[in-house]
């Protein structure tokens, strides 16, 4: 390697040297966690961003693999998992009101009706999961 490519290869690790802690697949549940965070707070600007919204859906597939190996789960449906995640924490249709009216709700509940993204990033952060979970396979 020439002393050019070294060089060019330091100032890249110098560059992101300050995100490099967020650009691995989390070893343990608590990295998990710090990159949730972390993908939580470039939600605000990715949609403004274009290099915020890179890094941002390089750190959710980061976590996204952690999770698939850490917690494998047999595949549900968007709605099953709705349901799923409402049933442990007690919450009716009533106590979802970013997804809409009862009414909606109870629709997307029965597969009649898609979660839109909006709706998607909303559960993710009310239940505290990857969105991930809220898309077919």
């Amino acid at each position: 390697m020439n002393t050019t490519a070294r060089h060019e290869i330091h100032e890249v690790i110098k560059h992101f040297s300050h995100v490099m802690e967020y650009i691995k697949m989390p070893a343990n549940e608590e990295e998990n966690q710090q990159l949730i965070a972390f993908a939580h707070e470039l939600t605000k600007v990715a949609h403004r961003n274009k290099k915020a919204a890179r890094l941002l859906n390089l750190v959710i597939n980061n976590i996204e693999s952690y999770e698939k190996q850490t917690y494998p789960i047999e595949s549900l449906t968007p709605p099953e998992m709705l349901a799923f995640l409402m049933e442990q924490q007690d919450l009716t249709q009533s106590d979802l009101p970013e997804l809409g009216t009862q009414s909606h709700v109870s629709k997307i509940l029965r597969g009649q009706r898609n979660l839109t993204r909006s709706q998607i990033a909303a559960l993710a952060k009310k239940f505290n999961v990857s969105a991930a979970v809220f898309y077919g396979n």
